[in-house]
This record gives structure tokens, C-alpha cells and sequence, in this order.
């Protein structure tokens, strides 16, 4: 449970001094706030921000949807198809709205235990991002992905209670793929249930609803 412990002190640091060591995955009052904004988008507002992610999600598997970036990752640079994209939401100063969002990043592995990721554009290289959208391809349709953005979310700020060791509210104990940081330490040997797993049986957890939880398997054989 080092890590655990690690992430504990990062945030009781942040919770007790001025100093603000918490990364993003660690704030859940911040993943709150981006949560709430996104839930305040229109429709219009949601395709402005966001559409190019969904695009590149479910454009592996709709072929009426083109992703944003084809074969990112170069030829023999990566030791199975695994990718996950990763999409940084920065808000405005009073917490209310997105403001932007970044490019896709797209993270690989080069090898056993070798993640890496080719960044997309930042608009704000000396800003850290309030929250990231963190997630495979899924077979989604474009008027599920309103609901899909707030249910990953929900997951995030559970896993930002999980990785400090407390037990989240009932509203966040729900299962399914939250932050990247979580499921890594669950696939590790930190003894971290399965709480990204749709399908886990966790008790006092439930999926309130399954999408389509993507090629999350081939990454525990890369991780470990």
C-alpha cells in the first residue's frame, strides 16, 4: 500500500498547507467541479469541446465516424494495438464552465511496463489541466456520450477517494474505467480491487451501466 500512502500524503499536504501538491486524479473537489461543468454544456457546447474525442473513441468502431487521428502511433513503435486516449478539460476561473480542451494524447506501450504517450495540442502549457477524459475505443453512439463522459467521471472521483484510502459515497460507488492512475495500481501488485472492471464483484458496488468497456484486458500483462 506505498502508493496508497503516497497519494494520501500528496493530498492531506494540499487539504492542511498552501502548498498544492495534488495532481489532478487526486482533487475530488476539482473533479467535481469539471463534472458539474460538463453537465452544464448544450448540446452545441458538448460537440465543441469534446466532439473530436468522441470521434476518436467510437471511430474504431462506427465507420460513418472518422477519428481525429489515424494510426498515431508509429509503425513498430508499440508491442500490441493497445491505445488509450487521454483528453485534458481545463475550466474557467470560477469552476462554472469548460473553457477549453487540449488535443488528443494517445498512450502506448513500447514494451512490458513501458507506457508512453505522444501529447497532442496544449492550450496551456504552464496550466495543469482540472480533469482528463481517460479511455479506450467503445462502441458508442453519439447520443449515449453525454452520459458516458458523466458516468467516467463518477469513476474518477470514486478513484480519487480509492487512492487515498477512503470508501467514496454511495453515489460514486459504481463500477467501470475512472483514472488512468487507479487502474494501473489495480492491475499492479498494490492488491487494489478491480473497481475499472465493469463485471467486478466488489461488494457495496454496482455498474449502473456497462457501454462498452473497450481492450482494458491486454493492458494487465503490459502493466505488471
Amino acid at each position: 500500500m506505498v502508493l496508497q500512502a503516497r497519494d494520501y500524503a500528496k493530498w492531506y499536504v494540499t487539504q492542511e498547507t498552501n502548498y498544492n501538491t495534488v495532481p489532478w486524479y487526486l482533487n475530488t473537489d476539482q473533479l467535481k467541479a469539471v463534472r458539474e461543468a460538463v453537465e452544464t454544456c448544450s448540446e452545441e457546447e458538448l460537440d465543441h469541446h469534446f466532439g473530436q474525442f468522441y470521434r476518436q473513441i467510437a471511430g474504431e468502431y462506427k465507420t460513418h465516424v472518422e477519428p481525429p487521428l489515424q494510426n498515431p502511433v508509429p509503425d513498430g513503435e508499440a508491442i500490441d494495438r493497445y491505445r488509450e486516449y487521454k483528453y485534458d478539460i481545463y475550466l474557467t476561473a470560477d469552476e462554472s464552465e469548460v473553457e477549453t480542451t487540449s488535443g488528443i494524447h494517445v498512450m502506448y506501450y513500447a514494451g512490458k511496463g513501458d507506457p508512453r504517450t505522444i501529447d497532442g495540442h496544449d492550450p496551456y502549457p504552464d496550466r495543469k489541466p482540472d480533469g482528463r477524459l481517460e479511455h479506450v475505443a467503445i462502441d458508442l453512439e453519439r447520443d449515449q456520450f453525454d452520459a458516458f463522459i458523466d458516468y467516467h467521471l463518477r469513476c474518477q472521483i470514486r478513484d480519487s477517494y480509492l487512492s487515498r484510502g477512503e470508501e467514496p459515497p454511495e453515489e460514486y460507488r459504481v463500477l467501470g474505467p475512472g483514472t488512468d492512475h487507479m487502474m494501473r495500481r489495480s492491475m499492479s501488485r498494490d492488491y487494489v480491487p478491480d473497481y475499472h472492471d465493469y463485471n467486478a464483484d466488489i461488494d457495496g458496488y454496482r455498474a449502473e451501466d456497462t457501454f462498452n468497456a473497450g481492450i482494458f484486458a491486454p493492458v494487465l500483462d503490459l502493466i505488471r
